[in-house]
Formats: structure tokens, C-alpha cells, sequence
């Protein structure tokens, strides 16, 4: 067996900052090509030449494109689990829901069988993330799966047209329905 010397601080930045620039290409990539054509028609050959990597490399951070849409959608989901967790601000839901307003033919394919549950097994993890801890309460994660169902539900049918109401009017519904501990006192 060959000595092997410790990655150095240096060394380790430097291996940092190529994993960020590797995943920032594929996540551009990925949003170029979002909004060019449909995804489902989006392989994930595609996006790894729209992201100058090589399959190996994509290998390396992801195993699907799937997983690099989840991963995408942080930002987008940041907003409602911070809301879900009874924390959120109006402002910040408000816009965010304007964005996915103004990107609603995108987000209603998202929103959609097999990516629905994906996404909403990313919300759940991310609300359970920031709710509290409860001893006599029901388990957090059984709170952030309820919570993401009933978000994504409301957003399908806002986006489908089902029930129409301002950005600002479901902000204040989202928040409205979050219960910091998920139980009545």
C-alpha cells in the first residue's frame, strides 16, 4: 500500500472551488436548456455538453437529471419550507411566487408525475430541516411531508387555474397555515 500525504488546505480549496464551478455549469446548463425546450425532452447528454463536462464528471456530482433539478430547486423552495416552518416572510414568499407565476407553463410540467414527488421529498426534507424538535408531538418529518403535499397542492391548482387569487393573497394563505410546531397547543 503507497503513503498517501494529507490533502493539503490548498489542495482542498482548489478541489472545492472545481465542484463549484462543475455544479454551477451543469446547474446553467440545466436552466438553458429549461428554458429552450420542454424537460422531458431534455437527456442528460444533452446537458452534460451544454455544460462543457464530460459524462464521468456529471457521474461524479449527479445521478440523474433529476437530481440536478432537484438540487436547482433550492432557491425556488428556500421561500416556502422557511414558510412552512411558521418563519417565513411575506415579501420573500410573494415574490417567489411571482416568479413561479411568470414561469407557470415550466413549473406546472415540473409540478407533474414522476418529478412531483421528487420535489416534494426535497421540500419535505428541507422544512423538516427547520422545524423544532417536539417530544410529545408528531415526528418533524411526518409534519414537513404533510406541509410540502399541501404547498405543492395549492401551487398546482394556482398554476392550473383552479383557484385564482393574487401572489400576495397565497403568500399570506401559505403563512397562514404554518404552525411552527405542527400540533395544537
Amino acid at each position: 500500500m503507497r503513503y498517501r500525504r494529507p490533502m493539503t488546505d490548498d489542495a482542498a480549496r482548489d478541489l472545492d472551488r472545481r465542484t463549484q464551478r462543475t455544479r454551477k455549469a451543469v446547474f446553467d446548463a440545466l436552466i438553458r436548456l429549461i428554458f429552450a425546450q420542454r424537460y422531458g425532452t431534455i437527456r442528460t447528454a444533452d446537458l452534460i455538453e451544454a455544460a462543457g463536462i464530460g459524462r464521468s464528471t456529471f457521474y461524479e456530482h449527479f445521478r440523474s437529471k433529476d437530481d440536478v433539478l432537484v438540487a436547482v430547486i433550492d432557491p425556488i423552495f428556500m421561500p416556502l419550507a422557511v414558510a412552512a416552518a411558521g418563519r417565513g416572510s411575506r415579501a420573500a414568499l410573494r415574490a417567489t411566487l411571482e416568479h413561479i407565476w411568470e414561469q407557470r407553463a415550466f413549473a406546472r410540467a415540473l409540478f407533474e408525475p414522476p418529478l412531483l414527488g421528487k420535489l416534494q421529498r426535497k421540500l419535505a426534507g428541507m422544512i423538516e430541516a427547520r422545524l423544532p424538535e417536539s417530544e410529545d408531538g408528531p415526528p418533524a418529518a411526518l409534519i414537513a411531508m404533510g406541509a410540502a403535499a399541501g404547498q405543492l397542492a395549492m401551487l398546482r391548482m394556482w398554476l392550473a387555474g383552479e383557484a385564482s387569487c393574487p401572489a400576495d393573497v397565497l403568500a399570506r394563505a401559505f403563512l397562514a397555515a404554518a404552525k411552527p410546531t405542527g400540533i395544537e397547543q
